[in-house]
């Protein structure tokens, strides 16, 4: 697939809003805002400036709400110097970094502490690697088991089995393949249980239906009945 990608800036009042333009062989033009704050437009290659111009000064105001809101979100507290006394957030609830001098040895929760051994309490690096050992460790357990207690309510619906995959993702909590594999971003295991459970029966029910037409939502309201709730829920925490 042929695809470029071009800088521009919409205007809206006072205020000027920048975007991506990708083009590619694509039939419809679309307009994404990202947590992360970002505009990206898609267009086919064939589209004419002045169309994409036009369609992207017409939704300005949406684009500019969107914004607002997402810059309104609030990110998920994480260790920036990796020292004694910072938060960090597991399964929605706040815990602080214990950083001793001793073998090194994986990172252990205690309490509201997450302890962590390092012969060297100022080698940052080797203290972060020790954190996200500990998250990657806990967000295959956590996983694992919630993937479980959900497979019992989507196998009512004829959903299959999956494989699964952990790993970081940057724009996205969770994503499934046609091929049947569900992949689900290590920070998930930083949000509270019942948002982990709704991207898991997200996920499952796309096994089913690969796409967001009313079949699907139709699936995940009979497996979820209240997964506006928790999306509502996931959605105030900004994935950086």
């Amino acid at each position: 697939m042929k695809t470029s990608v071009a800088e521009n800036i919409v205007q809206f009042g006072t205020r000027q809003i920048a975007y991506r333009l990708h083009r590619s062989d694509r039939k419809r033009l679309r307009i994404v805002v990202s947590p992360e704050l970002t505009v990206d437009v898609y267009a086919p290659i064939d589209a004419e400036n002045n169309q994409i111009d036009a369609l992207v000064q017409k939704k300005a105001g949406w684009i500019a709400r969107k914004l607002d809101l997402l810059d309104g979100y609030h990110p998920l507290p994480a260790p920036t110097r990796y020292l004694t006394g910072e938060t960090i957030v597991y399964l929605g609830r706040q815990y602080r970094l214990k950083i001793e001098n001793g073998p090194p040895q994986p990172a252990k929760l205690h309490g509201r502490f997450l302890r962590v051994w390092v012969k060297d309490k100022t080698d940052m690096k080797t203290v972060k690697q020790a954190v996200d050992a500990w998250f990657r460790q806990r967000a295959h357990e956590v996983f694992k088991r919630y993937l479980s207690k959900c497979r019992e309510i989507t196998s009512r619906h004829g959903v299959p089995e999956p494989l699964l995959t952990v790993r970081t993702m940057h724009r996205r909590w969770g994503s499934c393949s046609p091929s049947g594999r569900i992949t689900l971003n290590v920070k998930l295991v930083q949000v509270p249980v019942h948002c982990i459970e709704y991207v898991i029966i997200h996920e499952l029910c796309h096994l089913q239906h690969h796409n967001h037409s009313k079949s699907f939502y139709s699936l995940l309201t009979r497996c979820l009945p209240d997964w506006q709730k928790r999306k509502e829920i996931l959605g105030s925490v900004r994935l950086s």
